[in-house]
């Protein structure tokens, strides 16, 4: 049970985090996703959610570096 806890912690934390991400924080990581169609970001969405831990390492180094 505890392994199906964390499973789902682990996904809940990559919605939330996907939603923010396709929404307001892609462009700051790839400046070719600016003005991307709606479309794009659905389908990148399931990615996103899966690897969101990578992601948000990625978009803190990116935050870092033009800081």
């Amino acid at each position: 049970m505890l392994i199906l806890y964390a499973l789902i912690v682990y996904l809940l934390g990559g919605i939330l985090f996907a939603l923010l991400f396709v929404t307001r924080l892609i462009h700051k990581v790839d400046e070719g996703s600016i003005g991307a169609p709606w479309s794009f970001r659905l389908i990148i969405f399931p990615g996103c959610v899966i690897l969101w831990p990578l992601l948000l390492v990625k978009y803190l180094t990116t935050i870092k570096t033009k800081a």
